[in-house]
């Protein structure tokens, strides 16, 4: 549940609140009010029509979504350019980090400190036991809410179930991959071993997993997608996307549907060449994208785009830099407004074809909140380059701001923004 938190630059915001509902414990202690002390009453106007209530009004400025908002404009405008664009990237932790090395701890800690991501991917190479995993997140977290004003970041991982599974301890459950748990056809299993996987992952210090995968595919092989997807009858990957999703919510743990609008017609790995699949757009409503507007009609906070070329529907760009796909199809047509992550950055799908520039401009600017980072972008430089593009008009401000407020709206929605005191 969304909690409301106030920062001090909106105390006089809470005065007028406060002002309002004395105003109208006050009013409904009386029968009458004169109207000529009415009308200099500042606040919202009384609702006198047949069927409406006093002080009809307040809903607007009460609403907790609106005091979400106020809030989150409060931060960004306290936060420098630089930290607006380092929002937007999720960082891998270096190969040289380890928990139990002093230097490496700090010299991490201060890029956190200085670079200011927006959240880390973790992978298997920098830990060996559940142990190591707990005490790395609590220590980034610890420099957020020192160092970043509160700020926390969001920590993700691959944690699918099957072969891709980031953590392999003996002391949490290893859940098959998820063509094995939909195979079951019980959707009471499938909300199960999401919920599991859920909990075992917050027990971990992880907020963000990038799954479920919700590609639609009739063959469980050691393919690019295979046993990771679901399933090949779109309706039951749909259903079984739906009580993923909620068994995430209810723990507390942001699920990631990927990859929009559905990897699993591929034959091609796009960590290393650009997959090009001849489909249009209504195959692919009726088919591969129907679990993920199953997915974000139950409220999936997060979307991973494909680095996929459907020709016929957009003939020069994947779907992560696609207008058509980013703005088009998932942004207006199937309304999602949450947060759109790229899938890694440095996969040859898009490294190999494309400029950086181009990528970064294409993705940022048409609905791409989070760009993944996961081997050997450096941020520094990364950042270097977006504030190039604000320069040279390639994108502008308030498309970055768009991106950074579903971001901090997100955090907030999860507990990641700073208590006021």
């Amino acid at each position: 549940m969304v909690q409301l938190r106030f920062m001090k630059p909106f105390v006089r915001f809470a005065r007028l609140l406060s002002f309002l509902i004395s105003f109208l414990v006050l009013f409904s202690c009386q029968t009458t009010v004169d109207a000529s002390i009415e009308s200099t009453v500042p606040g919202p106007a009384i609702d006198r029509t047949p069927g409406g209530s006093v002080g009809s009004g307040l809903p607007e400025i009460l609403d907790e979504e609106n005091v979400r908002e106020a809030y989150l404009s409060g931060i960004m405008a306290a936060m420098t350019l630089r930290q607006k664009i380092a929002q937007r990237f999720i960082v891998f932790v270096p190969r040289s980090f380890s928990i139990h090395d002093d230097e490496s701890v700090r010299a991490f800690a201060e890029f956190l400190r200085t670079e200011e991501p927006g959240g880390l991917i973790l992978y298997p190479w920098n830990y060996e036991t559940s142990a190591d995993v707990r005490a790395m997140t609590s220590l980034f977290q610890d420099i957020a809410r020192d160092a970043l004003d509160g700020r926390r970041f969001l920590i993700c991982a691959d944690q699918e179930g099957g072969r891709v599974a980031a953590f392999r301890f003996p002391d949490i459950v290893r859940l098959p991959a998820a063509y094995y748990v939909g195979s079951h056809n019980d959707l009471r299993f499938v909300a199960s071993a999401a919920y599991v996987n859920a909990i075992e992952l917050r027990n971990l210090g992880v907020n963000m997993n990038l799954g479920p995968v919700l590609d639609v595919t009739g063959t469980p092989d050691s393919g690019i997608i295979g046993d990771r997807s679901f399933g090949s009858r779109p309706y039951l990957v749909a259903r079984q996307s739906v009580v993923y999703v909620e068994a995430f919510q209810d723990a507390g743990v942001i699920a990631t549907a990927k990859h929009f609008p559905g990897h699993g017609v591929t034959q091609v790995d796009s960590h290393g060449t650009l997959p090009v699949v001849s489909y249009d757009l209504d195959a692919l409503r009726f088919r591969d994208m129907l679990p993920f507007t199953a997915a974000i009609d139950a409220g999936v906070p997060a979307v991973m785009t494909a680095h996929i070329l459907f020709p016929e529907i957009d003939s020069d760009y994947p779907v992560t830099l696609s207008e058509v796909f980013l703005r088009d199809v998932l942004r207006t047509e199937l309304e999602f407004d949450g947060v759109v992550i790229s899938d890694g950055l440095e996969m040859g799908a898009l490294a190999d074809n494309y400029d950086l520039e181009i990528t970064l401009s294409r993705s940022l600017r048409y609905g791409v909140d989070i760009i993944l980072l996961y081997s050997r972008y450096d941020l520094r430089e990364t950042v270097d380059v977006v504030i190039k593009l604000i320069d040279d008009g390639l994108l502008s401000e308030g498309e970055l701001d768009a991106g950074v407020r579903r971001i901090l709206r997100l955090k907030y929605d999860y507990g990641l923004l700073p208590e006021v005191q």
